[in-house]
């Protein structure tokens, strides 16, 4: 936003510049030109008043002129009408009778009156005189470097003012950046903060109208976060203690159904499944407890474990189990939430698939890949890719959003046979995957 600000300020403050100091330009030019002309033809005049007063012949006009050039820094010449010199002074003077014509003798000549021009090297004026009885022309000329150099100046000057302006407005478009921005920059903090589960972020006033409504609020926002997950978490805990007490004396009575003589396979098997659903109820407290994922996960060893629970439900049916993987590289996650994507999955496929369960876990580029594959009819054929939402109900699409909560995606493959689900997680930082 800072640069954003000053860029935009800068071009502004640039632009106007350039359109006030071009004319300006220009109009500086003209105006020091047009001085330099009212000098020489005060000169030329004063000569002319001189000339019409002392001079009879052209040798009086000579020496008159001669004299003013002395007093003068400017070069007079003397000339007849068709622009034959008659006297000429200064360094590099033309010889008497040698010719010399220029637009403003040629105007003065033709309009009997004075004129003016600027040429590369010299800046004059001309005007019509009578030495005697003959009708000649005055010209009173100056070098043309003198009235460049002082134009530079000017523009110099001018050029200065714009880049004193132009660094004035680079100071104050950096401080109202810095005075806007910084408002921003803590909003964001903020943010970040409560992003990252601190409800107790609370965002600093600027006296910026604005940023501060914002702030405001970002903290009511913080305060109804805070209260409602520490209602879930309260809730989780109530749960919890509420479920382990019918969990207890469920598990009394299949030990009391084993005492009884009852089928010790049976007896195992319910024990088995009480086991895990106890194991899924401090899994979900934890995930309600544990914001962050702030865990190393190897997926092939998590998947291998899990497995176990799941042989035996799939024998029941007269289906198996597989798991196909690898070392692969770690991702940072909570493996509870891992855990829990992982059985949505072996639930989907147990439930809606047919034959064999393949779970396979390998790296790919930038992450890991864990899969659940079945050989039963799959997923309905829809236009486009089948979404989690429509294609396995709630169970999927709540696979979806914890693999999504550890930064990772639920991808839905379309095999030939069967369905095909997978979870890819990036890989931990500093971890190399295939």
């Amino acid at each position: 936003m800072r640069r954003r600000l000053l860029s935009s300020t800068l071009s502004a403050v640039a632009l106007a510049l350039v359109l006030l100091g071009l004319p300006l330009s220009v109009a500086v030019r003209s105006l020091l030109t047009r001085s330099e002309f009212d000098v020489l033809q005060g000169e030329a005049e004063q000569a002319q008043v001189v000339l019409d007063r002392n001079a009879r012949t052209t040798g009086d006009a000579t020496a008159i002129l001669e004299l003013l050039a002395q007093r003068s820094a400017h070069r007079f010449t003397l000339l007849d009408r068709s622009g034959i010199v008659v006297v000429d002074t200064g360094t590099n003077a033309l010889p008497p009778g040698s010719r010399a014509m220029s637009p403003d003798l040629e105007s003065a000549s033709a309009n009997n009156a004075t004129a003016f021009h600027r040429g590369r090297s010299a800046v004059a004026a001309s005007l019509p005189v009578v030495v005697g009885s003959a009708r000649l022309l005055l010209r009173v000329a100056a070098p043309a470097d003198e009235l460049d150099r002082r134009i530079a100046q000017a523009w110099l000057a001018i050029g200065g003012l714009a880049l004193t302006a132009l660094g004035g407005a680079a100071l104050v478009a950096a401080h109202q950046g810095r005075r806007l921005a910084a408002p921003l920059e803590d909003l964001a903090d903020s943010a970040r903060r409560l992003g990252d589960g601190d409800f107790t972020a609370r965002a600093p006033r600027s006296g910026v109208p604005e940023a501060d409504d914002v702030a405001a609020a970002l903290d009511m926002t913080a305060d109804r976060l805070g209260t409602m997950v520490a209602r879930s978490r309260s809730f989780g805990a109530d749960a919890s203690h509420q479920l382990r007490t019918p969990l207890t004396a469920l598990r009394l009575d299949i030990e009391a159904l084993g005492a009884s003589g009852a089928s010790r396979e049976l007896v195992a098997a319910a024990m088995h499944e009480t086991d895990r659903l106890e194991s899924t109820i401090d899994e979900l407290l934890a995930l309600a407890e544990t914001p962050l994922a702030d865990e190393l996960v190897d997926l092939a060893r998590l998947a291998a474990t899990r497995l176990d629970a799941w042989q035996s439900l799939a024998r029941a049916q007269g289906r198996r189990v597989v798991f196909d993987g690898g070392p692969v590289a770690p991702v940072q996650a909570r493996a509870a939430a891992l855990g829990q994507s992982l059985q949505v999955l072996l639930d989907n496929a147990l439930v809606h698939g047919e034959g064999t369960i393949t779970v396979s876990v390998d790296d790919v580029p930038g992450g890991v890949r864990l899969c659940v594959a079945d050989d039963g009819p799959g997923f309905p054929r829809v236009h486009g890719p089948p979404d989690a939402n429509r294609a396995g109900g709630r169970g999927l699409a709540l696979a979806r959003s914890l693999v999504e909560a550890e930064g990772g995606r639920l991808q839905i493959g379309q095999p030939q046979r069967g369905a095909l689900v997978c979870l890819v997680l990036p890989a931990a930082s500093g971890a190399a995957s295939g």
